[in-house]
């Protein structure tokens, strides 16, 4: 009786509106969630210049995961989706975390902390720097930067909205020369101006040093020199606080390439997504909770069988014996020869057929002759 009551409640479940009511609100939840990963978690990237090649080429689509939890665990190495100050983005992979110090040599040399590898074709610097990438609340004291990290500092505090004024000043070792000396000096094949001399990048700063350096009699080097103040101050600035974490990122080719070598660093709130090198870890974590849901409301019941009903014992197969011999066929000639298979034809004559015994070995028995007319058997 209990067999056939669950039977019929199963019945009744499967033809019931709850039922149909039931699927169509688990579908609507599923429709939902999938809106919900594609706007929120995960989003197609196209790329559209060769900067990742050929590790991802041109035209890629490509997957990222915008959680923060997925950008929390970006590792060395690994390819994210970054905005820069012009709010374009580009895709990117990280070589500088918050806190490493990074050396970039004008062979392409390159030596982090993770690893050491090399750019074929750099070409962004003329010499080698050592940089430091800054992390949340660091302190960092201005006069004691290099070329290359006072860019990247001039970029993050305008990122800031810190309103910067900058006075650069010459030197020749210990002792300040005019500034108008820079006004004799060439970029390409155009003088450079006093008013751009404050924005220039440190390539562009260092090729005039070594003009005037040139020119110049003596042999102390000569440097230039910048100061920042907050506009409406006139006491320079000594100290910058860093609000946010640092990543810098790079291109996989050394040259033709706009990544933090040209742009500076990349604050932790330009990081918008990583890259999943598969979709279908997704798609696997949607088919893994599909299938809980599915053992916990719908579990697969086996087949129940009648407590009177007999059960079937299943059959032993026979064990051969080492010892049993089989029977086998084969063609043998006039002669009494045995014929390889391969060699066998069918003819329109009667077929000679001579039964032997094998056994269970590699060798095969020679088979037995077939008497001949007029012999006894």
């Amino acid at each position: 009786m209990a067999y056939l009551d669950r039977n019929v409640r199963r019945l009744q479940w499967r033809t019931s509106k709850s039922r149909l009511f039931f699927a169509v609100f688990i579908m609507l939840v599923a429709f939902t969630g999938a809106l919900a990963i594609r706007y929120y978690a995960v989003e197609p990237i196209l790329l559209q210049d060769t900067a990742m090649q050929p590790r991802i080429k041109k035209g890629s689509l490509i997957w990222v995961c915008k959680l923060p939890q997925c950008i929390d665990k970006a590792t060395f190495g690994e390819i994210v989706w970054a905005r820069q100050p012009n709010n374009e983005t580009l895709v990117r992979k990280i070589i500088g975390y918050p806190g490493d110090t990074i050396e970039i040599s004008d062979k392409g040399r390159i030596k982090t902390k993770q690893k050491r590898f090399m750019w074929r074709g750099e070409d962004s610097f003329i010499e080698t720097r050592k940089f430091y990438v800054p992390r949340q609340g660091d302190t960092l004291l201005l006069s004691t930067l290099n070329d290359v990290e006072e860019d990247y500092i001039l970029r993050l505090m305008n990122e800031q909205g810190l309103p910067i004024t900058i006075k650069s000043t010459l030197w020749q070792g210990n002792r300040e020369i005019s500034i108008e000396r820079i006004g004799s000096t060439k970029l390409g094949h155009r003088l450079v101006s006093l008013k751009e001399l404050d924005v220039l990048p440190w390539q562009d700063r260092r090729l005039i040093e070594m003009q005037i350096r040139q020119a110049e009699p003596g042999n102390a080097p000569i440097k230039i020199k910048r100061q920042f103040f907050i506009e409406g101050d006139s006491v320079p600035m000594d100290t910058f606080i860093v609000a946010s974490d640092n990543y810098y990122l790079a291109c996989e080719q050394g040259n033709h390439c706009v990544d933090s070598r040209e742009l500076g660093f990349f604050t932790k709130e330009r990081i918008l997504g990583r890259y999943i090198k598969q979709p279908d870890i997704v798609k696997q974590f949607v088919l893994k909770k599909a299938q809980e849901f599915q053992k916990t409301f719908f579990p697969i019941k086996k087949k129940e069988v009648a407590e009177d009903a007999p059960q079937e014992t299943p059959k032993e197969e026979p064990k051969k014996d080492k010892n049993e011999v089989e029977v086998i066929k084969v063609e043998v000639d006039e002669n009494g020869k045995p014929q390889p298979i391969h060699d066998i034809k069918t003819n329109n004559g009667p077929e000679r057929v001579q039964q032997i015994k094998r056994p269970h070995a590699i060798k095969a028995i020679d088979p037995i002759k077939e008497p001949t007319k007029g012999q006894k058997k």
